[in-house]
């Protein structure tokens, strides 16, 4: 799993590529988020049209993120979720936690 990292103004774009699952690819997630969080940056967009699957301990990194994001006053927004992403994250009735955008511009256009 890669993850591209950009940021914009107070924005931080992470595009996951690859699966979100236990082990490495969560590890590496959760400290990209970490950074992103302590570089100032509260405003996440996790973008998933890369992400192919999703396990319980991916769920609960996208879950921690939106947590960590609101409590420094900021938000996470998910662009692009995948089929079987977006049915897993229903499933775990976790999915209406988050704002789901089909574009990275219009996810963007709702952090101004």
């Amino acid at each position: 799993m890669d993850i591209d990292i950009r940021q914009s103004g107070s924005v931080c774009v992470l595009k996951i590529k690859g699966g979100l699952k236990y082990g490495e690819s969560v590890t590496h997630f959760e400290k990209s988020i970490e950074s992103a969080l302590d570089s100032g940056y509260s405003n996440l967009i996790i973008d998933l049209e890369s992400m192919p699957v999703i396990d319980s301990c991916g769920i609960g990194s996208i879950v921690n993120a939106l947590l960590k994001a609101k409590k420094q006053g900021g938000d996470a927004k998910l662009v692009n979720p995948s089929q079987f992403a977006m049915k897993t994250m229903k499933l775990c009735g976790i999915y209406g936690l988050f704002s789901v955008y089909s574009s990275e511009s219009d996810a963007m256009a709702a952090c101004s």
